[in-house]
């Protein structure tokens, strides 16, 4: 038995997926700097937001 895959061409994201801050489009590229295809900017992971989950009430 076969499986066919089929691939756009584009890396598939490890990490979780950034969103542009001004249209939320998905952005391509990484990890410093991101390209948004809807409004064309160039957007640095700096200037994005990121919130690491934490766990509360948990002793070490």
């Amino acid at each position: 038995m076969t499986t066919l895959t089929l691939t756009t061409g584009r890396p598939t994201p490890v990490g979780p997926v950034k969103h542009c801050p001004r249209c939320a489009t998905v952005l391509d590229g990484g990890p410093v700097l991101f390209h948004c295809q809807s409004c064309k900017r160039a957007v640095y992971a700096a200037d994005l937001h990121n919130e690491i989950p934490t766990t509360l009430g948990r002793a070490a």
